[in-house]
């Protein structure tokens, strides 16, 4: 990349932008490293940002202007980061990573040293990439990240789109705009693990996640989306560790049989117990057996005391439940119709009128959810 003479820029000025830069950019790596292992850090998000735009300003105080495009185009896709619109993963940590690598050789060019590898032409396609990903809608964003990655570093062997399977479960958030994330990938693989448990739960977790999303859609997301999936892949984690003898079990279960099924859900909330970000999902789970009326378990609340997600996801369990055979309930599966007028009975009691009746005008809208 041809860059103009800075001969006449005062040594003095030259020196303190090279050890600030010696500073800056070691601090950025290891912060964009930091991030892989802890992606939703707003304060490690803060710093970085921070980093990036005193690069930039740094750049204009020693006449260096032409560079300026490339942190700026990296700030927007930090902000983004920042406001939530795409969510940090390994692939967005690479893409940083070889950016800063980037920048770092064209001001080693600029102050002197050996030529970038970059053209001026690739410089510029690479900021409008990483401006288009700071804007990229949800289900475009891991093609975009692979695209991407592998222009800046061919060597970089990962599967495209198209070559890969698609993964059903982030192509369904993608849809209820939920931006992929690590945590929720991680959450729809344990449910996708677990349904390998008992050929009664196969495609159970992608039947839940789009009938309690499309329910909470419809009634206003009165629950956060991201939380709402997390608590519908986790709920029944830990029925996954019940004896086999148990979950296939045909006739009526016994008093500590029952009860063995009733303690499931503390598994799962013991586990996101650790993961403060999940509170919400936690707390859905926790309650997902509480009845309207206060009949349900474990601590007999109300409608009004109950999250949202719980009354959503309590629905949308005995629907599929009703309407998909299980071992321990076979004595009360029902046909669709059937099912649909049983959850409208208990209206009241065992479920929340307002999302029966948003559980009825989404199954109108999308008739295809009911059948799963």
């Amino acid at each position: 990349m041809a860059l103009p003479d800075r001969s006449d820029l005062s040594d003095d000025l030259l020196e303190d932008f090279r050890l600030d830069a010696a500073e800056q950019f070691p601090r950025c790596e290891q912060l964009l490293i930091e991030l892989e292992h802890a992606p939703r850090s707003s304060e490690r998000l803060r710093e970085l940002f921070r980093l990036i735009h005193t690069l930039k300003g740094n750049l204009g105080y020693v006449d260096l202007n032409e560079l300026m495009p490339l942190p700026q185009a990296m700030e927007d896709v930090l902000d983004a980061l920042r406001s939530g619109r795409l969510a940090f993963d390994s692939l967005l940590g690479d893409i940083l990573l070889l950016s800063l690598d980037h920048l770092r050789a064209l001001v080693h060019q600029a102050l002197g040293g050996t030529d970038s590898a970059l053209s001026d032409s690739q410089v510029t396609q690479l900021c409008n990439a990483l401006q288009a990903l700071a804007v990229a809608p949800a289900e475009q964003q891991t093609e975009a990240r692979i695209a991407l990655l592998q222009q800046m570093d061919p060597s970089t062997r990962l599967q495209s789109a198209d070559e890969a399977q698609p993964d059903r479960a982030e192509a369904l958030l993608a849809r209820h705009g939920i931006a992929p994330q690590a945590d929720l990938q991680f959450f729809c693989a344990l449910a996708e693990a677990a349904e390998q448990r008992s050929p009664y739960w196969r495609g159970r977790n992608l039947r839940l996640l789009e009938l309690a999303l499309s329910i909470n859609a419809t009634g206003g997301h009165a629950e956060k989306p991201e939380q709402l999936a997390a608590a519908v892949c986790l709920h029944d984690l830990g029925m996954a560790f019940l004896p086999l003898e148990l979950l296939h079990k045909q006739s009526h279960l016994s008093r500590e049989e029952r009860r063995m099924m009733q303690s499931h859900p503390r598994l799962a909330s013991d586990l996101l117990r650790r993961m403060p970000e999940w509170a919400g999902a936690m707390e859905i789970i926790l309650q997902h057996q509480e009845h309207a009326d206060g009949s349900g378990y474990p601590k007999g609340l109300r409608e009004s005391e109950i999250a949202p997600g719980a009354l959503i996801l309590h629905i949308v369990d005995t629907f599929d439940a009703r309407t998909h055979e299980r071992a321990h309930q076979t004595l009360s599966k029902r046909p669709l119709l059937r099912a649909i007028l049983e959850i409208n009975n208990l209206a009241g009691q065992q479920f929340s009128p307002q999302w029966v009746d948003a559980f009825n005008r989404t199954l109108q809208q999308k008739p295809e959810l009911a059948h799963g």
